[in-house]
């Protein structure tokens, strides 16, 4: 549930990052496009929920429920994680797993409902998008307008059309660059293996 813009903004500076590491040439993103491709694809399909294994739940416990929408763990019992394709696809399910349990104060998250965490989510993005985008030059171009399709029909998926004004800034600008700049010093390699062997 990351926007895209902050998907890509951990992708470029993992790119960026692995660059001057001293890693292993597994380590290192070869083909960017693909990387790139893979960032997106888990939220480019019909059924998010079993892009991300997310786990049945119902959303009255919205902490419960957050806690469920990615499970790495079945993802990687059905799924190799070796090709930069693959390892693009992984870091957005990563992301998407630190943003759900870790990222959002836990006071805040229980006291709202998932429909307004989501209202409220969607609105600090339409507040944030330009800054990420600056900042981290953000490309879409290169996915011609499938991303810009998708956001919209998101949007209207979730009847974001209503009225925005009453709505919450949940993070903060700071509060982004500290997110992506944990998630984009991972090692993947060494992630993947911490969890296959938590399972």
């Amino acid at each position: 549930m990351p926007g895209f813009n902050i998907h890509l903004a951990i992708g470029k500076k993992y790119i960026e990052k692995q660059k001057y590491k001293n890693n292993s040439e597994k380590d290192i993103i070869i083909d960017e496009r693909s990387f790139y491709n893979g960032i997106v694809a888990p939220d480019l399909v019909t059924d998010k929920k079993v892009s991300h294994y997310t786990a049945e739940t119902n959303t009255s416990n919205l902490e419960k429920y957050l806690q469920g929408k990615v499970r790495l763990d079945l993802y990687l019992k059905e799924n190799k994680v070796e090709t930069d394709f693959e390892k693009g696809v992984f870091l957005h399910l990563f992301t998407d797993y630190l943003f759900f349990n870790e990222f959002f104060k836990k006071e805040y998250i229980k006291n709202i409902t998932y429909q307004d965490f989501v209202r409220d989510l969607y609105y600090s993005y339409e507040k944030k998008n330009d800054y990420l985008n600056k900042k981290y030059n953000i490309d879409f171009s290169i996915f011609g307008d499938r991303l810009i399709k998708n956001i919209e029909k998101n949007k209207k998926e979730k009847n974001l059309k209503e009225d925005m004004k009453n709505r919450k800034l949940i993070f903060s600008e700071k509060d982004l660059d500290e997110f992506i700049e944990k998630v984009s010093s991972i090692n993947i390699d060494e992630v993947v293996n911490e969890v296959i062997r938590k399972v």
